[in-house]
C-alpha cells in the first residue's frame, strides 16, 4: 500500500486559508483571535458545510483523494469535500485539550447554566418539577477543589508526591452530576479515567480494575455494596469514593467492618480536602491520555480504547462543525440546554456532553436512570439537543401513532392529523432543507406538531442525534414530519471517539451516515470472501485514520496490531459502501457469517440490520442459524403499539386492550398469528434473498437484555451468549419447522 501524508490543521486555520469560507473570515476579522469576542463569534459560524456553498457541498460531500486509487483491493482515500487537503485535530490551537475547551466556555459562558438537576424533597416524597442548576464559574470551582482532592488522597495514600499523575480514576456510576464533575477534576490535573457500565458484572469490572491498576474508584452508594463484595479482589485500590453523601456513623461502620487497607470518603470531603489545598492545575497536552473507553466486546473480555486530549479536541471540532443550531437569540430559551441521556459509559454521550460543556449548554441528568421516566425529563428541561438510539426513536414513533390512531380521537381530527403528515412527509421527500413555508408555521404547528411536541417535551428541539445501531427510513421522515425537527443520522465507534461522519440534518434523501467529518480520512477494503469489491463498486470494509482515530489499545499489543496496520488504518470490521454524494451507508458486518445445510453463506449482522432498518414494529433481532439447518429463525423485540396497529390494518386483527405481555404470548402460542407477523417482516426486507428471510419467530417485548449479558451495554449482539440463553427457544422453532416455505419468498 503506498503511503500518504497526514497535514494536519485547525478549523480557525482552515477558515482563513480556504476560500469556501471566506464569509466566516471576514466575521472573524472583525475581532482579536483569541479574544473572547473572536471565539463568541466562531461558535456562532462553525457549521462548515453552511458557511461554504451549501447547495455545492450537498452535491458532493466527501471527495477522493487525487492518486490513491490505484492500489489493488482498496478504493481511493476519501476526505471532506471541504478540507480535501488537511484533516482537522481541533478547533484552533488554543482549544486542543478537554480542559481548554471547558475553560474556555467558563469563561465566556460563566454564568450560564451548566449542570442541572431535579432535586429530591425528603418532606414531600416528590422531585422538583425543575432543575436546579449551577453554573459553569461554580462547576468549574468545584471540579478543581475536587482533583485537588483526588490526586493529594490517591497520592498520599500511595506515598508519592501529591502531583503524580500516573493513576487512572475509575467511574461506576449511572449519568449525574459528579459524573461531570469527576471527569472535569480529572481533566485539570491531567489524571485519566476510565468508566465501569453500572450493568456490567463483577468479573468484567475486576477485570477493568485489575488491568487498569486504578488506586480509586468513584461509585454511586446504590453500587456500594456490590464493590464491597469483591474489594479484596482489587489488587491496588486503596480509595473509595462515595458520590452519594453518607453519614459519619455509615461511613464509620463501612471502613471499621468492610475495608482493609482501604478508606471510604464521600465526595465532599474529597472536595472539601481540595478546597483547602488550592493546588494549582496541572493541565493535560494533546498527547496526554483522556480516558480508557473499555468497548463492550461480542466476546471475550472488553479492549480498552485509549483516547487522547488530541482525540477528544478533535470529536468537539467534528460535531461543532456539523451540529447547525441557532443562534440563542432566535430560540424560545437563554442557552441551549441538552438531556444527558445515554449512558456516560458509552462513548456517543460522552461526545456529545464534551461538545454541550464547550458551547455553553446546560446539560441536565434524569432524577431516576430510567427510560420510562424520559418524557416526565423532557417535559421539564425542555433540551434544544438530544443523542438517542433507534429503539428510544422507534417507542416514540409508536406512542404518536398510538395516540393519533386512539379511539378518543374523532374521525375527523384523524383526518386533519394524516393529511398534514402526509403533507409534510410529500414535502421533505420532494425537497431538502427546512420547511419553512407559512402553512407550516402558522397551520400545521398550531393545528398539530406544537402539540405532539408539547407532549414529549420537544417544545424547543432543533436537533436530535442517532446513533449505535440502524433505524429505518421510515421512522426517520416520520418523526421528521410530526416534530418538524432535523434529525441527524451518524456513524462511529469507541476506537475513533463516537462521530465519525454524520448526514445532513434536513436531506432528502435519508439513510446514509452522511460523509466523513473534517477530522478524519476513509478508505474501503475489499472483502472477497464476502462478495464486497472495493475498486469496482465502492463496497467494503471501512477503514480509517487521523485525529480522532484510535492508535492502540491499552496493555494489548495483540489486539493494537490486529486492528491497526503500520500506515495507521484503524481496520472497523463494518462493510459499507461510498455513494455518488460521497455519503456512507453501512451495509454490513465483517467475518460474522456462517453456511446453512444447503451451502449458502449467511451474514447475520447485515439481515438483522434490514430488519431493524425496515420494520418499525422491532426493536430487537438475534438471528441464528446453522450448518444443520436449511432455514434461519429468530429472536424478536417487538414494539407492541406499532405491531397491533399493522395487524389491525393488514389483517384487521384487533387486539385493542391487550398488555404487552400478552400481545407476546398470543403470538408466540398462537401459530396462524405468528404466521401474519413474520410475512409483514419480511414483506418490509424485499431486498434479502429467499435464504436470507427468517422462517420463524419467538418474540419478546426486550429479550435481549444487557443484565442477561446477551448484548453488550452498546446494544450489539453477543451471539454465541444468545445461542445458549434461547438454547430452548432455538430447539422449539427449528422442531416448529418453517412457517412460510409454502409461501413466496
Amino acid at each position: 500500500m503506498s503511503k500518504t501524508t497526514i497535514t494536519e490543521t485547525t478549523l480557525t486555520e482552515l477558515i482563513e486559508n480556504s476560500p469556501r469560507l471566506r464569509n466566516v473570515k471576514q466575521k472573524l476579522s472583525k475581532h482579536k483571535h483569541g479574544s473572547r469576542e473572536y471565539y463568541q463569534a466562531l461558535y456562532s459560524n462553525l457549521v462548515l458545510a453552511k458557511s461554504a456553498n451549501y447547495k455545492e457541498y450537498i452535491r458532493q460531500q466527501s471527495v477522493p483523494l487525487p492518486g490513491t486509487d490505484h492500489v489493488k483491493g482498496f478504493s481511493a482515500i476519501y476526505r471532506n469535500s471541504i478540507s480535501p487537503e488537511k484533516l482537522v485535530s481541533a478547533i484552533d490551537s488554543n482549544l486542543n485539550t478537554g480542559y481548554k475547551l471547558f475553560s474556555m466556555a467558563a469563561d465566556i459562558f460563566a454564568d450560564n447554566d451548566c449542570l442541572g438537576e431535579r432535586v429530591y424533597d425528603k418532606s414531600t416524597g416528590k422531585w422538583s418539577d425543575h432543575y436546579v442548576w449551577e453554573s459553569y464559574k461554580q462547576v468549574q470551582k468545584r471540579s478543581r477543589d475536587l482533583g485537588a482532592g483526588i490526586i493529594s488522597l490517591v497520592n498520599g495514600r500511595r506515598n508519592k508526591p501529591f502531583d503524580s499523575t500516573d493513576f487512572i480514576v475509575a467511574i461506576m456510576s449511572t449519568n449525574c452530576k459528579e459524573w461531570i464533575l469527576t471527569d472535569l477534576a480529572c481533566q485539570t490535573f491531567s489524571l485519566a479515567n476510565t468508566s465501569l457500565y453500572t450493568t456490567l458484572g463483577e468479573e468484567t469490572s475486576e477485570y477493568i480494575m485489575n488491568l487498569t491498576e486504578s488506586p480509586v474508584l468513584v461509585v454511586q452508594s446504590s453500587n456500594l455494596l456490590k464493590v464491597l463484595s469483591y474489594v479484596p479482589q482489587l489488587k491496588n485500590l486503596t480509595t473509595l469514593i462515595s458520590i452519594d453523601d453518607l453519614s459519619d456513623s455509615e461511613l464509620r461502620n463501612i471502613n471499621e467492618n468492610f475495608l482493609d487497607g482501604v478508606k471510604l470518603f464521600t465526595l465532599k470531603q474529597v472536595e472539601r480536602i481540595g478546597s483547602l489545598l488550592k493546588l494549582d492545575p496541572i493541565p493535560p497536552t494533546p498527547d496526554s491520555l483522556y480516558t480508557i473507553s473499555f468497548t463492550s466486546g461480542t466476546t471475550g473480555m472488553p479492549k480498552g480504547v485509549e483516547l487522547s486530549h488530541k482525540h477528544l479536541s478533535s470529536a468537539v471540532a467534528f460535531g461543532k462543525s456539523n451540529f447547525d443550531l441557532p443562534s440563542v437569540e432566535l430560540t424560545k430559551t437563554k442557552q441551549h440546554y441538552e438531556l444527558c441521556f445515554l449512558p456516560l459509559a458509552h462513548i456517543l454521550q460522552r461526545e456529545l456532553t464534551a461538545i454541550s460543556l464547550s458551547s455553553g449548554f446546560g446539560c441536565g441528568f434524569m432524577h431516576i436512570p430510567d427510560p420510562s421516566y424520559l418524557t416526565e425529563c423532557l417535559r421539564i428541561l425542555k433540551p434544544t439537543i438530544m443523542g438517542v438510539v433507534p429503539r428510544i426513536l422507534t417507542k416514540m414513533e409508536s406512542g404518536i401513532k398510538n395516540s393519533l390512531n386512539s379511539d378518543e380521537v374523532s374521525m375527523i381530527t384523524k383526518n386533519i392529523a394524516h393529511n398534514i403528515l402526509d403533507a409534510k412527509l410529500s414535502r421533505f421527500q420532494s425537497r431538502g432543507g427546512p420547511d419553512d413555508s407559512l402553512i407550516n408555521s402558522f397551520v400545521y404547528h398550531k393545528i398539530l406538531i406544537d402539540k405532539i411536541r408539547h407532549q414529549l417535551g420537544f417544545d424547543n428541539l432543533e436537533i436530535m442525534i442517532i446513533g449505535s445501531a440502524p433505524v429505518s427510513n421510515e421512522t426517520l421522515m416520520f418523526m421528521r414530519s410530526c416534530l418538524d425537527i432535523g434529525i441527524k443520522q451518524g456513524y462511529g465507534l469507541t476506537e475513533t471517539f463516537a462521530g465519525l461522519c454524520i448526514a445532513e440534518t434536513y436531506e432528502r434523501d435519508v439513510g446514509s451516515c452522511g460523509a466523513p467529518g473534517v477530522c478524519c480520512e476513509i478508505r474501503l477494503k475489499s472483502v472477497p470472501a464476502m462478495g464486497y469489491d472495493a475498486e469496482k463498486e465502492l463496497k467494503g470494509e471501512i477503514l480509517t485514520r487521523g485525529p480522532q482515530s484510535v492508535i492502540q489499545y491499552y496493555k494489548n499489543p495483540d489486539a493494537t496490531k490486529a486492528a491497526i496496520d503500520k500506515e495507521g488504518w484503524f481496520s472497523t470490521g463494518d462493510i459499507g459502501f461510498i455513494d455518488k454524494k460521497g455519503r456512507i451507508h453501512i451495509i454490513d458486518r465483517v467475518k460474522n457469517f456462517f453456511k446453512l445445510a444447503q451451502g449458502e453463506y449467511i451474514a447475520p449482522e447485515k439481515i438483522e440490520n434490514s430488519y431493524l432498518s425496515n420494520c418499525p414494529e422491532i426493536t430487537q433481532i438475534f438471528i441464528h442459524g446453522n450448518s444443520l439447518e436449511t432455514f434461519l429463525v429468530a429472536i424478536i423485540g417487538i414494539e407492541p403499539a406499532s405491531l397491533l396497529e399493522t395487524l389491525s390494518s393488514h389483517y384487521g386483527v384487533k387486539m385493542k386492550g391487550l398488555f404487552p405481555e400478552e400481545l407476546v404470548n398470543r403470538i408466540n402460542s398462537d401459530r396462524a398469528l405468528k404466521v401474519k407477523v413474520l410475512t409483514l417482516l419480511n414483506r418490509n426486507v424485499s431486498k434479502l434473498q429467499g435464504f436470507e428471510k427468517v422462517h420463524n419467530i419467538h418474540v419478546g417485548i426486550e429479550p435481549l437484555k444487557i443484565e442477561d449479558d446477551n448484548i453488550t451495554p452498546s446494544f450489539k449482539v453477543k451471539r454465541n451468549k444468545c445461542a445458549k440463553f434461547f438454547e430452548d427457544e432455538i430447539k422449539r422453532m427449528y422442531k416448529e419447522g418453517s412457517l412460510i416455505k409454502s409461501n413466496k419468498l
